[in-house]
């Protein structure tokens, strides 16, 4: 890490490895932390194809770092269909090994608290420092740092399975036969699956993508049965979004609003339903997935659930900061000049303080990390290039 830091940014995805190539290219001393390993939310679904050809998840940062440090080898064609894993395999690990980056990067911290160095959330003074409470193997310690950019996104804080968005009794009990990602239904993963009765909850996108894989994993495995509970009372639940730039994504809604619509082999759809408790079955095994549609419950047999009900971003780590969130989408206040495409959020009241990338989009699923480029792009020029007065002011 660099003595004195100047920014410090938190979180190793594409986001948080754009903002460090950016501090990189302007030779600012920077800090930069993530709990677990680069790209680790890729990697949880890298079985899957993105939305987009491989040219759509790079930056031309990124790009120019690998160029200039002879390191293009593994990327894959432009436009060439793309996974999580090749994302991770032939962007973000060839540009840790660049000289812009190497080593820079310290994997395994967590940072468990943030707040202004000598004042409580409650004084009016925002001019400090911050101080960062860091956790790892080998203890814990702090830093002061004048700004930071948080990357952490979504992906961490899955949304509970319940009514209204609250866990369902029995849900955190039960949490080890409960998946809130999308397992490698047909490969690795498949012996938790094939055979076996499965309740998916959910409408977005990611549900759909589960429902497809597990329609096509009972074609091969006829005693696999799928419950698919969503609250929407419609026969076409998965949202399309007019004329979507993203064929692949546009897809997947389509085909699982059609298994909704006439229902398909294995898979019985319950639209218009909540869950309402999930419990073990009988001597521990299985579980039993209660829901209610207008009143009624019925309850349904599991050997295992898959939630995807969406993601929204932690407050855990920033409950001192003055970080305002909208009350419907979790918005946080990015730091940046209010736009409904770049800084959908409110207003920010915590200067230098900069949340950004699928974060900033809270519970929207509308994010494309085209704009968590944009976004970093505008922090570091607003941050080490020209200061106008005014300057810490968001719009």
């Amino acid at each position: 890490m660099s003595d004195n830091p100047r920014i410090a940014i938190i979180g190793a995805g594409p986001v948080g490895f754009e903002a460090a190539l950016l501090c990189a290219s302007r030779k600012v001393n920077f800090a930069w932390f993530e709990r677990g390993n680069p790209g680790q939310h890729l990697l949880m679904w890298g079985h899957l194809a993105t939305h987009g050809p491989f040219g759509s998840l790079v930056s031309k940062a990124g790009m120019e770092a690998l160029q200039s440090a002879s390191l293009t080898e593994w990327l894959p064609a432009m436009d060439s269909p793309a996974t999580g894993k090749s994302w991770v395999d032939g962007y973000l690990f060839p540009l840790s090994e660049t000289p812009a980056l190497s080593g820079k990067l310290r994997a395994g911290v967590d940072v468990i608290g943030a707040a202004r160095s000598d004042v409580l959330r409650e004084d009016d003074d925002r001019s400090g420092n911050f101080v960062l409470h860091l956790r790892e193997s080998s203890g814990e310690s702090a830093i002061e740092v004048p700004a930071v950019i948080d990357c952490t996104g979504v992906h961490a804080q899955p949304r509970p399975m319940g009514r209204g968005g609250i866990s369902a009794p029995g849900e955190a009990a039960c949490r080890d036969r409960i998946c809130y990602i999308i397992e490698d239904i047909l490969g690795a993963d498949r012996p938790k699956y094939a055979g076996k009765s499965i309740v998916v909850v959910g409408a977005g996108v990611s549900a759909a993508t589960a429902v497809l894989l597990l329609a096509e994993l009972a074609r091969e495995e006829q005693a696999t049965w799928v419950t698919w509970l969503f609250r929407r009372d419609e026969t076409m639940p998965v949202k399309r979004r007019p004329r979507d730039p993203l064929a692949g994504r546009d897809a997947i809604a389509a085909a699982a609003n059609h298994i909704a619509a006439r229902g398909t082999g294995n898979i019985e759809c319950h639209g218009g339903s909540w869950v309402d408790s999930i419990r073990p079955g009988q001597n521990n095994q299985g579980l039993l997935v209660s829901a209610v549609r207008g009143g009624e419950s019925r309850v349904f047999e599991a050997d295992r659930v898959v939630s995807l009900c969406g993601y929204q971003p932690s407050r855990q780590f920033t409950r001192e900061l003055r970080l305002p969130m909208d009350p419907v989408l979790d918005l946080p206040p990015t730091g940046l000049p209010s736009d409904a495409g770049i800084s959908p959020g409110p207003p920010a009241i915590e200067p230098r303080w900069y949340s950004i990338g699928s974060k900033s989009y809270g519970r929207a699923t509308d994010f494309s990390v085209a704009t968590g480029y944009k976004q970093a792009a505008l922090v570091l020029a607003r941050e080490f290039d020209s200061r106008p007065k005014g300057w810490l002011r968001a719009s």
